[in-house]
């Protein structure tokens, strides 16, 4: 085969699994090349919160939090149910996140303290669980500006998620405003010291340059390069108008996404609308190469979910951009279908509410709870809180439906106005007690258990609220180094997958915060460390 170049390894991809795949590959002696799809660099990671959950990692120790291997496995099986698609990497998972934080912190400049997120599903009582602060990590707010000068306007400033500050760490996002903090935001301001997600993909990038490996940005790959036996040899890389053909001595990685922004696989898999907020790339690149290879699937079916909520001044290139929900939860609110009925705990974790969108009724042979539902909350709720770009005591946008009776508002929605009058006095009359028999929100939500009040201060409202997803999570399956598994037995040599392109080894289940990076960075660490490390081939 002809070749343009060739090199050891190359990582498809510039996200969290993708950097740590690329940093692990060169540290075994390999020459590595990253090529990335978009203008920017970080893909999903880039623009998340940037949690990453990790087991038993070092940090939970020097903060005297008890953790042990065993006490993860049980939380985790719990939680996948025997869903998952590789039982025996749940152990690998388990057994690698405090090695692979380690690493990092030891020879890149990737820092991280404990963020204050709890394992999401603490108030079910789940063994094994660790109540706040528990297994997730987040990258210490790193000075983008003084460090990469000429590479910070390709790393995005913040994401476009409002309910994220800016400057904030997550654990800042969840304390007091004082005039401390605000010194400090505003001095990370001034000087481009950027916290969460965009923070871990500046240090990783910057321990790729301090090791001199390349990054070729508006380089989208298109296929990959088989060789006679069936093994991958290199990939096809469009970049500054031409084709390149790319040789890979060792492997290729493939950690560039999943396909929430294809239509087609969203509406072929997952089997209903559901709105994606990741960079807009995502459109299953890697699923594609992967199966023209000849890599088994799994876990297609499933996404990291999170309800969303559209607000017209919040646009990007003229178009809505999804935001998560604001006001879930909130003790005088419930979210109705538009049959005007409840159809979920309101507080569940922002992964597990979506699901209830995509639910059949077979006794009825619908789907009812099919988006958009709604959000009916009451004037408590409006003062009580910022609702997307709406704060307390600011007059309410046009756009916001409002009326003085929930039966005016149902009109409002184009809801049954008996229906939803019928839903909210028996939401109410349970309320008035601190109790919801039908969901059980009293006990169990999001970090600690739900609250109810009745919805009863008029004015009332309504926003639309839809399924939405951080990326899909399905793809090639991997072994324990994160190979990808051929149809029919073995491997397909030289191939790798990690990050939301391969298949999520939780299956369908989400620990907590953190869990989509955690999973990433884990299995890019393990695929770079073997592809790094293979005697190279003739290509």
């Amino acid at each position: 085969m002809d070749w343009d170049r060739v090199v050891d390894v190359v990582v498809v991809g510039s996200g969290g699994a993708a950097l740590v795949a690329a940093t692990l590959a060169h540290d075994q002696g390999a020459e590595v090349l990253v090529v990335e799809k978009d203008s920017m660099l970080g893909g999903t990671t880039a623009v998340s919160g940037g949690g990453i959950w990790l087991p038993g990692n070092h940090h939970m120790a020097e903060a005297g939090i008890e953790d042990s291997r065993e006490a993860a496995l049980a939380y985790i099986r719990r939680l996948t149910d025997g869903r998952e698609p590789d039982p025996a990497l749940l152990e690998v998972y388990v057994d690698t996140a405090p090695e692979m934080l380690r690493y990092l912190e030891d020879h890149t400049p990737v820092r991280t303290h404990i963020s204050p997120l709890p394992d999401y599903y603490w108030p079910w009582g789940i063994e094994g669980n660790i109540p706040q602060p528990a297994r997730a990590v987040e990258a210490n707010p790193y000075p983008v500006g003084t460090e990469l000068p000429e590479w910070k306007d390709r790393i995005v400033s913040r994401g476009t998620l409002m309910s994220l500050g800016a400057a904030t760490t997550l654990t800042e996002d969840m304390m007091p405003m004082t005039p401390e903090l605000q010194a400090e935001l505003d001095r990370r301001e001034a000087e481009d010291i950027r916290p969460k997600g965009a923070a871990f993909i500046a240090m990783l990038f910057k321990g790729l340059l301090e090791r001199g490996v390349e990054t070729l940005l508006s380089a989208p790959a298109e296929s990959l390069c088989v060789n006679d036996d069936g093994d991958v040899v290199g990939v096809r890389v469009a970049h500054d108008g031409s084709d390149l053909t790319i040789g890979a001595r060792k492997g290729v990685v493939l950690a560039c996404g999943g396909f929430e922004w294809n239509p087609e696989l969203v509406r072929t898999h997952i089997g209903y609308d559901v709105k994606p907020l990741s960079p807009p790339n995502n459109t299953g690149d890697g699923l594609t190469m992967a199966m023209e290879a000849g890599a088994e699937l799994g876990n297609l079916t499933s996404y990291w979910g999170t309800p969303v909520m559209f607000d017209p001044e919040i646009t990007r290139d003229g178009e809505l951009v999804p935001q998560f929900e604001w006001g879930r939860g909130a003790p005088s609110s419930i979210v109705v279908n538009r049959k005007g009925k409840r159809f979920a705990n309101e507080a569940l974790p922002y992964n597990d509410f979506p699901k209830a969108f995509g639910v059949y009724d077979a006794s009825r042979v619908e789907f009812p709870n099919a988006g958009p539902g709604f959000l009916i909350f009451d004037q408590r709720v409006r003062d009580g809180q910022r609702l997307l770009s709406m704060h307390p005591g600011d007059p309410t946008p046009d756009w916001v439906p409002v009326a003085d009776t929930i039966r005016e508002l149902a009109a409002r929605i184009g809801v049954d106005p008996d229906a939803l009058e019928e839903t909210v006095a028996r939401y109410n009359e349970h309320a008035a007690h601190g109790e919801d028999p039908d969901f059980d929100r009293h006990k169990y939500g999001l970090m600690s258990p739900g609250f109810v009040k009745p919805i009863d201060q008029p004015p009332f409202y309504a926003l639309e609220i839809w399924p939405g997803m951080l990326g899909t999570n399905g793809g090639p399956r991997i072994d324990r180094n994160g190979q990808v598994l051929r149809r029919g037995g073995g491997v397909i040599g030289g191939l790798y997958a990690a990050g939301n392109t391969a298949a999520n080894v939780f299956g369908w289940a989400y620990p907590s915060g953190g869990g989509t990076i955690g999973n990433g960075t884990v299995f890019g660490y393990l695929a770079g460390r073997h592809a790094g490390s293979r005697a190279i081939r003739p290509v």
